[in-house]
């Protein structure tokens, strides 16, 4: 949604509003008072709190204090870099030449573990320079972020490569220079902000881990945990209908997707089936840098290793031939997946429950190659949608700067020629988008042709299923559909309300 200033006042005013606002204007105070009251019912939201974080809420604080001080004292003492000769913080281009001093001065070298340091050391820059830093509470749970910038149209900058932990740990600072851009546009407060992140945005953003109903699972992953005694198994054990955990898993993981927890050396089984109840995402300032949310757990009867190594069918996985290394997100293929459930009934569980990965209801049209989906797949579609295959027109040419041309799969209604082009919808049509960083690549690909074009909307389609995007061309609202559910009434009517030809072919 475009950023709404009467309802974002609106909130500023309620009672919730008013005392979130209030509790980071007094932050300082608040944290070193141990005035926790806000924290733990952001937590509740969030799940972030510091005391879980440094597992001792006494030298959270005290860390936040030497680090706050240390921090100061820089400014006053002169030691400031960059081209402001008063040695004061004044703009957003001296905070970030306070981030780098931060970073010289305590000779980072920037190894994996200080990653987890970010929420610590936004506490610290916040309290001394609310105008230019916020807490981040979204450790684990980059998505929510993701989210939110997505949401209100934020500026995100991406994320870098796992093992370049410097910009990783200045990823913090990008961050913060996109929210305080925001800010500014649309005369927030340094103490506002949190507010707005944390109360305000977090209501308006879809979070289908609170509530709802999940979507159809796409695929199924396996996890391990209990590495080290790192207190897995009493987590796993102990885990209701109602447990929600970040895990290290597979970013391609769509929500909806199942999990499958398997209980590493000394247990060596499978433990229990979960489903993803949000999309997977790197994790800037993760250790392990992927991670997946997961719930709605389900135990079930341990099947072994040598079970598994001894079943004619899952003897095949080479997950299973390698005893089970580098188990976090590797993906289980449907006739694996529908074999331990199998087993599971086999050994007296009630199988019923437990979240089935659907039958292929493409399979009977044999698909090698693009061309294959846009007449198999495609153009049915098309026409079911009420277009008659005069109403579009495959590879128009778009010449845009310097004479360069573009050509577009599939666009509905095309009108002018050459450098005067439109059309009302475009449709790009591939082989496989098998994960989301392929997704985002093809959906930037249809955008620049529906933007070309000005489109009133766009569709990707593959052997996997339908994505459907309006006019904002927001990435993260993009809705998809897979086959089984586009020849499903209830789910085929809305994509005919989104998509359709009201009028019919004519």
């Amino acid at each position: 949604m475009v950023f709404n200033s009467f309802l974002w006042g609106n909130y500023k005013e309620s009672k919730h509003g008013q005392k979130l606002t209030n509790h980071f204007k007094n932050y300082e105070a608040n944290i070193f008072g141990k005035k926790m009251d806000v924290h733990t019912e952001i937590n509740n939201d969030i799940r972030f709190s510091p005391e879980n974080h440094w597992r001792n809420l006494d030298k959270y604080i005290e860390a936040v204090k030497t680090i706050s001080r240390d921090i100061k004292a820089w400014e006053e003492e002169g030691y400031i870099c960059g081209n402001n000769t008063s040695n004061k913080i004044t703009s957003i281009d001296d905070a970030e030449n306070l981030y780098i001093t931060h970073m010289d001065e305590h000779g980072h070298v920037f190894e994996p573990f200080e990653i987890g340091d970010i929420p610590l050391l936004s506490d610290c820059f916040y309290i001394s320079y609310p105008n230019c830093f916020f807490p981040y509470y979204f450790d684990k749970y980059y998505y929510r972020l993701v989210a939110i910038f997505n949401e209100f149209g934020i500026y995100l900058p991406p994320v870098p490569p796992r093992n370049d932990f410097q910009k990783r740990m200045f990823h913090y600072f990008e961050l913060c220079k996109s929210l305080y851009k925001f800010r500014i546009a649309n005369e927030i407060s340094g103490h506002e902000l949190p507010a707005f992140l944390y109360g305000f945005a977090l209501n308006i953003v879809k979070r289908p881990e609170i509530g709802g109903i999940l979507p159809e699972p796409r695929k199924a992953y396996f996890v391990g945990g209990g590495i080290n005694n790192n207190g897995d198994f009493d987590y796993l054990d102990n885990a209701d209908s109602t447990s929600v955990s970040s895990w290290n898993g597979n970013p391609e993981t769509n929500t909806g997707d199942i999990i499958v927890m398997y209980c590493l050396t000394p247990r060596s089984c499978i433990h229990s089936i979960w489903r993803a109840i949000a999309p997977g995402s790197f994790e800037p300032f993760f250790y392990f840098y992927k991670g997946i949310y997961i719930g709605h757990p389900m135990r079930v009867k341990p099947i072994g290793l040598n079970e598994l190594k001894s079943d004619e069918v899952l003897s095949e996985m080479p997950l299973v031939r390698g005893n089970m290394q580098g188990i976090n997100g590797r993906l289980i293929l449907k006739k694996y997946y529908d074999r331990i459930i199998q087993m599971l009934e086999e050994k007296g569980d009630d199988v019923s429950p437990l979240p089935k990965l659907p039958d292929d209801p493409i399979q009977e049209v044999e698909l090698k190659n693009e061309k294959d989906v846009e007449e198999h797949l495609l153009e049915p579609l098309l026409k079911k949608l009420g277009f008659a295959e005069r109403q579009w027109e495959r590879q128009i040419r778009i010449r845009v700067a310097r004479g360069e041309r573009v050509i577009p799969d599939y666009v509905i209604f095309p009108k002018g020629k050459s450098d005067n082009r439109s059309g009302y919808w475009v449709w790009e049509a591939k082989y496989s988008i098998s994960g989301g960083k392929q997704l985002k690549n093809d959906f930037g690909q249809a955008k620049t042709y529906a933007l070309l074009l000005g489109c009133k909307g766009l569709g990707l389609i593959s052997k996997e299923g339908v994505w459907i995007s309006v006019p904002d061309f927001v990435f993260g609202k993009i809705k998809f559909w897979s086959w089984k559910q586009v020849n499903e009434h209830d789910h085929f009517t809305t994509i005919f309300d989104i998509a359709g030809n009201k009028n019919g072919p004519r």
